[in-house]
């Protein structure tokens, strides 16, 4: 079978090394066109901060600047500068890729550390309700005894009574499904009298319900191995990533595969994202200092609007208005901060050279992505074709066949 699929040109292994050619040949593009496009970021980054600084300081009070003594603006002036220079050396494909590492190895940690924060919740939760299910719960006085079978409907959050749900959790030491056995008597003891048993009535909705119960109590179960082998292995990532040397592909540069160079240059964009974030704080730091500014908004709030989790109000390019709810007496008012964050869409926006090489480089995300799905067909026909081989020759001992004699 594999020797037709080669002689077809259609043998998996072929087209995989096909496309990593290709693939190899596309980065030598992609390297180019990001390079050229940090090139002319660099040129144009002074220009637009100063511009996006000057309607902000417009925006925000035009006198204050101008009160300013002149010794203040030229500081002012010069520490902005020296951000932006500082930030421009970063600026370069080699420098993104080693902040790519960074963001790559907070991820894992972040993820690591809320991975222990949930076993730490599920651990104490279980044991509130191991304890609550060793104590009865309070007789209701008062209230009049309701009839079996009566349904509670009440508007308190789970959490306010735990008892409820005490029976997911069996207490230590037992087994929810191992029922206990009659004590068997001696053979010398007479038995003893038992009073007599009526025909049970069937309960079905109680028998559904342990069963329910037992699906939980099994999920819970379920649950928390997975969650602490998924711990121990981001752990062993993290450690492996730590101590390893970034080098990607066979140059140490770039991917040779499809999936992994799409995925270079959306961590490509990312980085430098997160570096224009940088710059933006610092620069709002220094306005904070020079008194041109009254607010400072956090590095996690700038994260947040980069991401889309905050609305933010219309403003010129390159600067973000908030508007923060602040209640003041029995009418809810709110204040609008506005602030410095330079964003890579904003830039272009302003920019022709930047939206054209933009463009090449969304050309060749749309290329990559059909050659990813290409990958993945190719892929799978290769696993396709190894179980198959292995399905057809087995390694083990032969088995004679059997006959009739």
């Amino acid at each position: 079978m594999p020797e037709a699929e080669g002689r077809s040109g259609r043998d998996p292994s072929e087209q995989l090394a096909r496309l990593q050619r290709v693939c190899r040949q596309r980065s030598v593009e992609v390297y180019r066109d990001q390079a050229l496009y940090l090139q002319i970021l660099r040129e144009e980054l002074r220009d637009s901060t100063r511009q996006a600084l000057f309607r902000l300081i417009s925006d925000v009070d035009p006198g204050r600047f101008s009160a300013l003594p002149e010794s203040s603006r030229r500081r002012f002036h010069a520490a902005v500068d020296g951000l932006i220079q500082r930030c421009s050396v970063l600026l370069t494909v080699e420098q993104l890729m080693h902040l790519m590492v960074q963001i790559d190895e907070e991820f894992r940690r972040r993820q690591a550390r809320l991975s222990r924060d949930m076993l730490r919740g599920l651990a104490e939760q279980q044991q509130q309700q191991q304890q609550s299910s060793a104590t009865p719960p309070p007789a209701r006085e008062g209230l009049p005894q309701e009839p079996s079978g009566s349904v509670h409907l009440s508007f308190d959050l789970p959490v306010n009574d735990p008892q409820v749900y005490s029976a997911l959790q069996p207490p230590s030491g037992q087994t929810p499904s191992a029922p206990t056995p009659p004590a068997q008597k001696p053979p010398g003891q007479p038995p003893t009298s038992q009073p007599p048993v009526s025909q049970p009535v069937p309960q079905p909705e109680s028998a559904e319900a342990g069963t329910d119960m037992d699906v939980l109590r099994s999920l819970f179960q379920l649950a928390g191995d997975a969650l602490e082998h998924s711990t121990s292995s981001l752990e062993e990532e993290i450690a492996e990533f730590s101590g390893a040397s970034y080098e990607v592909g066979d140059q140490g540069l770039l991917p040779d595969m499809p999936d992994a160079l799409l995925q270079w240059m959306d961590g490509l964009d990312q980085a430098l994202s997160r570096r224009l974030r940088n710059l933006s704080h610092a620069v709002n730091v220094q306005m904070l200092r020079c008194g041109l500014a009254g607010t400072l908004l956090p590095v996690n709030l700038l994260e947040a609007v980069l991401r889309g989790q905050v609305e933010t109000q219309s403003t010129a390019t390159n600067l973000l208005r908030l508007r923060l709810p602040m209640a003041m007496g029995d009418v809810e008012q709110g204040v609008d901060v506005l602030c410095l964050l330079l964003r890579t869409s904003e830039l272009e926006f302003d920019s022709h050279r930047l939206r054209r090489i933009r463009r090449r480089l969304h050309a060749h995300q749309r290329d990559l992505l059909t050659m990813v799905r290409q990958q993945r067909h190719w892929q799978r026909r290769r696993l396709d074709l190894e179980a198959r081989s292995h399905w057809q020759s087995p390694t083990g001992p032969k088995s004679h066949p059997l006959t009739g004699d």
